[in-house]
């Protein structure tokens, strides 16, 4: 009797197993940069307290434009610099970055 108990003791262990080795895995994604988008727009956080929001509409005159921002204190976000990726590409020793104080 001892026997055959310990037979049916090992078969209920060998179907778990074979349960736990068919059973699918779940699978999870995780996106670490959070990114918001509108048609044309693309908003990346780049710190804390740090966003940029990228022009990618072709048909769009600002097409290129990243505009940094800073959330300080004051609870109101401020304009850190303006930059053009596409013109950087395109000649990157003649372009330099637009300060706050000559942005429009």
């Amino acid at each position: 009797m001892s026997g055959r108990f310990k037979d049916f003791v090992l078969a209920g262990i060998l179907i778990c197993l074979l349960i736990i080795a068919v059973k699918p895995v779940p699978e999870f994604s995780f996106n670490s940069q959070p990114q918001t988008s509108v048609p044309g727009e693309t908003v990346i956080q780049l710190d804390s307290n740090r966003i940029a929001i990228v022009e990618t509409n072709n048909n769009s005159g600002l097409y290129g434009d990243i505009l940094v921002f800073d959330y300080g204190q004051s609870k109101a976000f401020k304009l850190l610099g303006r930059y053009n990726y596409s013109d950087y590409f395109r000649n990157p020793q003649i372009q330099k970055p637009m300060m706050p104080s000559n942005v429009q």
